[in-house]
């Protein structure tokens, strides 16, 4: 298994475990005052119906977008690590000039 693949499993179970608990806590549609089981434009029912699974369209570019930031953050991760030298220096000791004269006929 490769450390990527161990972090979507570790954001599987959490988004699995808070949409367990969201979805008690959320009250059954025929309760809420004033909305209809239908209610498609309110935030409200519209985080209610992701939380419940109605949308898998939604849990699928969350997870798109999940995935998208974790490869973001490991490639800032990678970038922190110090590279090994390009070239070596010249015989004399001294480092490389930084701007190679390139004569153009």
């Amino acid at each position: 298994m490769t450390p990527g693949t161990d972090w979507i499993d570790q954001a599987q179970r959490l988004v699995e475990a808070v949409r367990g608990s969201l979805a008690s806590a959320v009250p059954p549609a025929d309760g809420e005052a004033g909305h209809s089981a239908d209610c498609r434009w309110c935030p409200v029912c519209q985080v209610a119906a992701v939380v419940r699974g109605e949308r898998p369209e939604v849990t699928a570019a969350l997870a798109d977008l999940l995935t998208t930031a974790a490869a973001a953050l490991r490639t800032v991760a990678e970038a922190g690590q110090p590279a090994p030298p390009a070239t070596a220096p010249a015989q004399d000791g001294e480092p490389p000039a930084p701007v190679q004269q390139i004569d153009i006929a």
